[in-house]
């Protein structure tokens, strides 16, 4: 941690890099504020400060909360703040808030507050309970924050990643609502709450068009693509995600920083996601540039501060289907960064004037104690700069110094003034202008806007102009008077963003209707962008009738986009044979088909019986059918796999033999879609991904057609990714043998990590192939430690109790105790001669599978890169105690399926209807719920326990050298 002294707010000023043609000012300073942490304006123009004093720990023993709301005021217009009043104090971690009728509605766990002022003196002395129970049993970091009003009418709050069972004062009658570990909204007025998709920590923004974006520590933006209601429509989908990362996560969110501080990462691996150095480790109090006082070329830009790392990075986003992708616009140099270690950047917004404010927090240390381990907590002064704090304004250069609220006063405005702002130049008055509309809820509005909905104006515009548009369409439908033909217009419009509102508006009435809006809704455009197209086939799951079908057909017809075939799939339901067969009839000519005919045939064996599943298949694989190979494939890949779970296998035969022996037609043309995909598994120039296809379809025959092709492929001399591949195949081919095949004791030997890996997974997950493990580790061939603790669940507790009884003798687990025993024994090989060289190698062989440094390895452990700053004993005690400490994060799920698999992973998503764990490698599955037998979490690492058996105590000394860097 930081050692430097603090600055000056001056010193600190001239300390702060920025982009070219911009400049930072010096917006308010201590004494004038402290520990900023959000920042808002009502429409008069003064800003609102959250001061989270009390972080990270509060205040003490027998003190007052610290927590202040003040209020600030620029008095002689010269654009810097000037005058102070303390809105309200005596607020324990307040950390968000927005202005809302003439008060503020403040985020302040476990309560979220109304603060209003009545007399005038500047203090509220008003102060309503609005929602409560919201979580704080974990860190202050980790808190619900961020209110923000929608454009849909409620305001939307992050969670900060912790779940709460939330209560409303006013309304007892209502009792607690459940509120997962995700974010949620409530409505102002009713105050009614609700989950809502997005995972939150302390971050969130919307577009122009009212799609979320959110934050994490490792996740620097985020869009929320989709609410899971859609996904719950068809149980039989196996799709679990509803978030997009849009910039890249983890190690691969670079950072450049002009300083050199730690971080928590640095010290303890185990406990975070790292790597902190050069990454994104804290990223939070994101804000998307709507226009203002930054130059044109910042458009689409997004700003995500990194107070640990000293530095506010700016990404620019570009569109990917219908979510985005980002980068960072300078990459080697941040949009704003200082090397003062002080400087800590947690919230940017838009202000009155246009410019963009960042909150600094200006502490010495940001990390909470909770997250540092002991050898560290202790020493640290977690009190340095609570009472300093400063909030820059960034602007152009060209731009001239002035008070935010020096040209501006919404509060007069009337409400057809309210309506012209809707079109500014400037995000933060078309914001304010619809906040206040909204507020007034105002019977003259309707007339005011009409003239913003006349058919000339739903052509494609400016942004500002876009905005107005689709938020009068909205604003006209929250008030029941959206007339039919300027709904009908703006779903044809070319500007995309006003048709995605449209036809968002559009969804509920649709068919209730059955009308021309309805007819609107089933007519695709086929110039469409593809956001309209995603937003028109959520719509259509609504829709009755084959028109419907055939529209949604159409729409994913040539899309690669996984987001669109999920849309489509939510919304065909239980409609999957007409989908077929209209597929079918349009699908001959297209050309990117595999994708959407692969999840097609999975989701098909969970909704239909064998007998329709048979002609189905037949129906695909007609020998005079004009679907090109690549899709017949894909299809009886995805319906194999469909089959096999809901056990459809016969006499010894895959699931898929099985369905296509019905029809003497279509097993002869499965029998030829399994010779060229034999063919193509042996054609070593065939590009990897028809390879992996390939050898996923060979999965589903039988050992004579494909086993000496799959055994072939596991070999020192093919890629490893093709090697687990085929491991996975060949676990699952009928007649193959494979457990025994696969621990030939020389066989067993020549795997390198990856391979033998995918062995392990592929014998634990079946039960007859657990025998098989069992009795190769009793006889010697695998050796007891190569099967990780974490791991060895299914055979220890097998559901034959002679069974269990054998695999607990044959591996004799080492409890606690016996392996800090172990730990103190290997002690000494940190005064052995090391080399880092060497220490590489060992890394590659024992280490790679789980972890990453500096790029190399997988993700499903901590990355490593941040690990030398740990003391050489700390490092040591986690590679041979690994359950020493597990961060929340890195816990291990089993899951047993009622197709008797057995997996374990780390739980990296749930949905309504599926989880998604990662195994070693960064192998990823995701289970249909209605497929799982059992779930539960382990308190075992994944990482295994008797490391120490794999390596020389030299190479272990060795691996301590590479990883410390030395």
């Amino acid at each position: 941690m930081t050692t430097a002294k603090p600055l000056t707010p001056a010193q600190a000023l001239a300390s702060l890099q920025v982009e070219a043609g911009l400049r930072v000012e010096l917006a308010a300073a201590e004494p004038l504020t402290a520990s900023p942490v959000a920042l808002a304006w009502d429409e008069r123009g003064r800003m609102f400060v959250a001061e989270n004093r009390g972080y990270p720990v509060g205040p003490g023993t027998n003190k007052p909360p610290a927590g202040i709301i003040a209020m600030l005021e620029d008095t002689n217009g010269d654009g810097t703040y000037d005058k102070r009043t303390e809105f309200a104090t005596g607020l324990t971690f307040p950390n968000g808030l927005m202005c809302w009728r003439g008060g503020l509605i403040v985020t302040c766990a476990p309560d979220i507050f109304y603060l209003k002022d009545t007399d005038g003196d500047g203090k509220a002395d008003v102060k309503r309970v609005l929602l409560t129970s919201f979580g704080t049993t974990s860190t202050t970091q980790l808190r619900v924050s961020h209110p923000t009003l929608g454009l849909d009418g409620w305001i939307h709050v992050t969670s900060g990643l912790v779940a709460s069972k939330v209560t409303c004062p006013e309304h007892p009658e209502r009792g607690e609502i459940a509120l997962p570990r995700g974010d949620a909204r409530f409505h102002p007025d009713t105050l009614e709450i609700e989950p809502w998709p997005g995972v939150g920590q302390f971050g969130l923004a919307f577009d122009d068009f009212g799609r979320k974006f959110t934050c994490s520590n490792r996740n620097p933006l985020q869009h929320v693509v989709l609410h899971p209601r859609y996904l719950k429509r068809n149980p039989h989908l196996a799709f679990s995600d509803t978030v997009q990362d849009v910039a890249p996560p983890g190690d691969a969110a670079k950072v450049w920083p002009l300083s050199a501080d730690h971080t928590t990462a640095a010290f303890i691996p185990s406990l975070m996601s790292t790597p902190h150095a050069g990454t994104f480790t804290s990223a939070c109090g994101i804000s998307l540039w709507r226009g203002g006082a930054l130059p044109a070329a910042f458009a689409n830009s997004a700003f995500i501060c990194e107070p640990a790392q000293n530095l506010v990075q700016r990404q620019v986003l570009t569109p990917d289907g219908p979510t985005f992708k980002s980068a960072p616009a300078t990459p080697g140099r941040e949009f704003l960064a200082s090397a003062d270690t002080w400087f800590r950047p947690v919230f940017s917004a838009t202000g009155p004037d246009g410019a963009l404010y960042i909150c600094d927090m200006y502490r010495k240390v940001i990390d909470h104690p909770q997250y540092l381990p002991e050898f560290i907590r202790g020493t640290l002064d977690y009190e340095a700069g609570k009472t300093m704090g400063r909030i820059y304004r960034v602007t152009a250069t060209s731009s001239k110094t002035q008070a935010p609220s020096s040209k501006l006063n919404l509060a007069a405005a009337s409400t057809k003034e309210l309506v012209a702002k809707l079109t500014d130049a400037n995000g933060w008055v078309r914001t304010t202008g619809f906040r206040l509309l909204v507020e007034r809820n105002d019977p003259q509005t309707p007339s005011s806007l009409a003239k913003l909905t006349e058919k000339p104006a739903i052509l494609r515009g400016t942004i500002p102009e876009s905005f107005a548009l689709a938020t009068a369409l909205r604003l006209l439908d929250r008030q029941g008077l959206l007339q039919e033909h300027v709904l009908l217009g703006a779903m044809t419009s070319d500007d995309p963003e006003v048709a995605v509102t449209a036809i968002e508006i559009a969804e509920p009435i649709a068919e209730k209707t059955k009308g021309k809006v309805r007819e609107q809704l089933r007519t695709r455009n086929y110039e469409e962008a593809p956001r309209v197209s995603f937003r028109r086939a959520l719509a259509l799951g609504d829709v009755e009738g084959s028109v419907a079908v055939h529209t949604l057909a159409a729409i994913v017809r040539n899309s690669t986009d996984r987001w669109l075939r999920a849309a489509v799939f939510s919304s065909i339901g239980n409609r999957t044979d007409e989908f077929l067969r209209d597929a079918l009839e349009q699908w001959t000519t297209a050309s990117n088909t595999g994708p959407t005919m692969r999840e097609l045939g999975q989701i098909l064996p969970a909704a239909h019986q064998r007998d329709d599943l048979q002609t189905m298949l037949a129906r695909v694989l007609a020998s005079n059918h004009e679907l090109n190979v690549p899709s017949q494939s894909a299809f009886a890949t995805g319906l194999g796999n469909g089959a096999r779970a809901k056990g459809l296998g016969k006499d010894g035969r895959s699931a898929l033999v099985t369905l296509a022996s019905a029809n003497p037609d279509t097993a002869r043309r499965l029998g030829e879609l399994f010779a060229a995909a034999s063919k193509t598994v042996a054609t070593a120039s065939a590009p990897t991904p028809e390879r992996l296809a390939a050898i996923d379809l060979l999965a589903h025959s039988d050992a004579a057609t494909a086993g000496a092709a799959l055994q072939s492929l596991i070999a020192p001399q093919t890629p490893n990714e093709l090697q687990a591949a085929a491991v996975r195949a060949l676990s699952q081919l009928p007649g193959a043998k494979a457990g025994e095949w696969f621990v030939e004791r020389e066989r067993w030997r020549s795997y390198t990590p990856p391979v033998r890996d995918a062995v392990l997974t592929a014998m634990l997950s079946q039960p007859a192939l657990q025998l098989v493990l069992l009795g190769a580790v009793e006889k010697g061939v695998v050796q007891p430690w190569a099967v990780p603790a974490n791991r060895r669940n299914p055979l220890l507790k097998h559901r034959d109790v002679a069974v269990a009884a054998r695999a607990t003798k044959a591996f004799q687990p080492q409890g606690a105790a016996d392996r800090m025993k172990v730990y103190e024994d290997h002690k000494a090989v940190l005064t052995l001669p090391a080399n880092a060289k060497n220490g590489k190698a060992v890394f590659v062989k024992t280490c790679a599978a789980c972890h990453q440094f500096a790029g190399e390895g997988a993700r499903v452990g901590p990355e490593l890169t941040g690990v030398r700053l740990q003391p050489a004993e700390a490092i040591l005690l986690h590679i041979l105690v690994p359950d020493a400490e597990i961060y929340p994060g890195f816990t291990a799920y089993e899951v047993e399926t009622k197709d008797s698999r057995s997996l374990t992973g780390l739980l990296t998503s749930d949905t309504p209807t599926s989880v998604t764990l990662r195994a070693a490698q960064g192998i990823e599955e995701t289970i249909l719920r209605s497929n799982i037998a059992k779930l539960t979490s382990s308190s075992i690492s994944l990482m295994p326990n008797e490391l120490e058996k794999t390596m020389t105590r030299q190479e272990l000394a060795d691996l301590m050298a590479f990883l410390k860097g030395q």
